[in-house]
């Protein structure tokens, strides 16, 4: 017997308690995390010395996102490398981060039971062979809360690209290490969420949940773009009384 921890967050109203399926959860998860935005960083090359305006002019900074300084790079492929040797990797951020809402979510946590040899990717995957049992219900407000930083920390110059989108996500559960073959000792104070300040925001933004240190995935199985985006150009500068630097922001929008 293998056991695994699924995560659901959605209205108090809304989660499910003993005796769950995984319809149940899906469907409550559904009035979780709705909205999200996609976010890219790219350094910019030393040697140039132009603005974000010179690249939507040039169609480079597109409502897509690629990469404006790489000619045919398809977004969501792995960061690439520059053409020089030893350059350091130009993509260093491709990342869709949910719209999480501390405030009004409550999160429920359940325990999968079920036989190990019928387990793959996701833990829902296993059911209706597999038991679900409710192990908390609380308001995500009541969680520890720990800082992280989401921006780049290393000095230069960067290029940022935010799409807004519509998103539906699966359950979140634990990708490194899906499942256990030792009974869960879950404790509630080992659930605590990120917070950080994204870009120049005055306030922090939950950024994400973890349990045990380790990162909760909430998979994404739909996700509607809005048909535009915005392109900022940035800088990071340790030695200067504010870090983060921006030079420039401009709306481009789709074909």
């Amino acid at each position: 017997m293998s056991h695994a921890l699924v995560f659901v967050l959605a209205p108090e109203s809304l989660l499910p308690v003993d005796g769950a399926t995984a319809r149940d959860l899906m469907g409550a998860q559904r009035f979780g995390l709705r909205s999200g935005v996609a976010l890219r960083i790219f350094r910019v090359p030393g040697e140039w010395e132009g603005q974000v305006d010179d690249l939507v002019g040039q169609g480079k900074a597109a409502a897509a996102g690629l990469d404006p300084f790489s000619e045919g790079t398809e977004p969501g492929t792995p960061p690439q490398a520059g053409s020089g040797p030893g350059e350091r990797r130009r993509q260093i951020c491709d990342a869709l981060v949910p719209h999480f809402e501390p405030r009004s979510h409550w999160l429920g946590v359940y325990q999968l039971d079920g036989d190990q040899s019928a387990m793959v990717d996701h833990p829902l995957n296993n059911l209706p062979e597999a038991t679900l049992r409710c192990l908390d219900r609380f308001p995500l407000r009541d969680a520890e809360n720990e800082t992280c930083w989401f921006y780049p920390t290393e000095d230069g110059r960067y290029l940022g690209w935010e799409n807004q989108r519509r998103i539906e996500t699966l359950p979140g559960f634990l990708p490194e290490k899906p499942f256990q073959d030792d009974a869960i000792n879950y404790e509630r104070g080992a659930v605590h969420v990120l917070w950080s300040l994204m870009a120049d925001d005055l306030a922090l933004t939950c950024v994400g949940l973890t349990f045990r240190g380790r990162r909760i995935e909430w998979p994404v199985i739909r996700a509607q773009p809005e048909p535009f985006a915005t392109w900022t150009g940035f800088q990071v500068d340790s030695g200067a009384e504010s870090t983060y630097q921006e030079n420039a922001s401009i709306t481009v929008f789709a074909d």
